[in-house]
């Protein structure tokens, strides 16, 4: 399929975006944390914690007084490429696409600064994972079938579209939804996560309303625990703050340490669901059965941390931890979980199988309809 060439600066950072983001994951795995860049004439020298490496770079633009000026004329009729403009991140982004997608870096110089093209053009990686974390990073304002159709022309690769779907010819699929990318496939779908987790779920937070209704939920944030009712003591994840309709995911907000929420990141990544990559997306209620059987954590609390934001908690404590199979309790807890609904989207039958190998026992056969 033809690429049509450029009209905008928007197409322009699109056209670059998924490449870009290949490119930025392999500086960092080859550089490691850059410390500093200084150039002479025509070279880079990037200092690192390993030491220095000189690259080829070349003048993109200058910037003075926050002006962007091209340093060179370029051929598109876009009209942000033939006259200077406010500085901006969108400018450097298009400069790059523009310089065949390396990285560009802002060069101190005694006028103001200029932004600077290096040259570091590695071999590209992985398919699916390149996929999902440029996905992932792609502003919500950029077109996003523009962008796998530059990527697919960046890999040599055929596509199919669909409706719901873009398909490269290698096999690879990514899923849409209202344009908006949702997986890459290869791994679990994230309605196959929401299945395994659906009535374990349930049944943990029905012990937890049963035993400890209306719970006072007390966080330990640096020591990852938390005491319920002044008495339980229990490990607690943040696997994620809220704020108004925002959900932030625990390892990508700025004000909470390291701690296993990272992981579901990395599940995300190899199983390419791109809202366990994205840092920040709207929030559902589903997402938190999501986080469940990723970090084997069942039970959760909405704690507020201010007045504006909540963190969704996982906790565990012997005192949360659901009765064996052979309890007394348990068979009628098994039938009130039951009659719960999974949501739309979620394979009914896949939950029952999640539910009994997780919960040790034998359900009773669903009703013929």
């Amino acid at each position: 399929m033809h690429l049509p060439s450029p009209t905008s600066l928007d197409d322009l950072r699109a056209d670059g975006a998924l490449i870009q983001a290949d490119v930025d994951a392999t500086w960092s795995s080859v550089m490691g944390t850059v410390q500093g860049v200084e150039y002479t004439a025509d070279t880079a020298r990037v200092h690192t914690r390993s030491g220095a490496r000189d690259l080829p770079a070349a003048e993109v633009a200058r910037l003075v007084d926050g002006e962007w000026v091209w340093s060179r004329e370029h051929d598109l009729d876009i009209p942000e490429l033939h006259s200077p403009q406010p500085a901006s991140d969108g400018l450097l982004r298009a400069a790059r696409t523009l310089h065949g997608n390396v990285p560009v870096f802002l060069a101190p110089f005694p006028d103001g600064q200029r932004a600077m093209a290096v040259e570091f053009r590695p071999s590209p990686g992985p398919l699916r994972s390149a996929l999902t974390l440029g996905l992932a990073q792609l502003p919500a304002e950029l077109d996003a079938r523009r962008s796998l159709l530059a990527f697919a022309a960046a890999r040599g690769l055929g596509v199919r579209e669909t409706a719901d779907a873009f398909e490269f010819s290698d096999g690879t699929a990514v899923t849409l939804r209202g344009g908006r990318p949702t997986s890459v496939s290869g791994g679990l779908q994230v309605e196959d996560v929401l299945a395994d987790a659906h009535y374990f779920s349930v049944e943990h937070q029905l012990l937890l309303d049963g035993r400890f209704p209306d719970p006072d939920i007390r966080l330990d944030i640096a020591g990852g625990r938390a005491t319920v009712n002044g008495h339980i003591h229990a490990g607690a994840i943040i696997a994620a703050t809220v704020t108004g309709d925002m959900w932030t995911w625990g390892w990508a907000d700025p004000y909470l340490p390291p701690s296993p929420a990272a992981n579901l990141r990395r599940f995300g990544v190899d199983h390419g669901i791109l809202d366990l990559v994205r840092p920040r997306v709207p929030a559902r209620a589903e997402l938190i059965d999501v986080c469940k059987p990723i970090l084997d954590v069942w039970t959760h609390a909405l704690v507020p941390l201010n007045a504006d934001t909540r963190a969704v908690v996982l906790l565990s404590a012997p005192e949360l931890t659901l009765p064996g199979p052979q309890a007394p309790t348990t068979g009628q807890a098994v039938e009130v979980t039951l009659a719960t609904v999974p949501g739309a989207g979620v394979d009914k039958q896949r939950a029952r199988a999640a539910y009994a190998q997780r919960r040790g026992v034998t359900l009773p056969p669903t009703q013929a309809r």
